[in-house]
């Protein structure tokens, strides 16, 4: 698969899977350590000391942060843009944004220098 590719390019479609399942098992991970925390302190006024809990979902970014950037690599080289761009991603509230922009961006139309238009892209 494409975890760890930099090279060629990525539609859409692919960049939009890999945020929405991120995203929903990240949630999930989040709610799973909040119990966690809540069965480890109780339901008292000290709960929310510990966040032990929250470990997994720590785990879970920093284990995906490497297939992230190689998605949004691949994703500008569809625009047609240099995959350094993917610092700006680092910084706060322009990363947000320039993510968003990159996302809603067309693929760009025929071959450019990092591949061929990629499988089901609709001109």
């Amino acid at each position: 698969m494409n975890y760890f590719n930099f090279n060629g390019r990525a539609r859409r479609k692919e960049f939009w899977a890999f945020w929405l399942c991120f995203i929903l098992v990240q949630l999930a991970l989040i709610g799973f350590g909040i119990l966690v925390n809540l069965a480890i302190n109780g339901f008292g006024i000290n709960a929310g000391r510990s966040s032990i809990g929250l470990l997994p979902a720590a785990i879970f970014t920093l284990a995906f942060g490497l297939s992230w950037i190689a998605l949004v690599v691949r994703r500008l080289h569809d625009v047609g843009l240099s995959g350094w761009l993917v610092l700006l991603c680092f910084i706060p509230a322009i990363g947000e944004v320039a993510l968003l922009v990159l996302g809603l961006a067309p693929s760009q139309v025929g071959e450019n220098p990092w591949g061929p238009m990629p499988a089901g892209v609709r001109v």
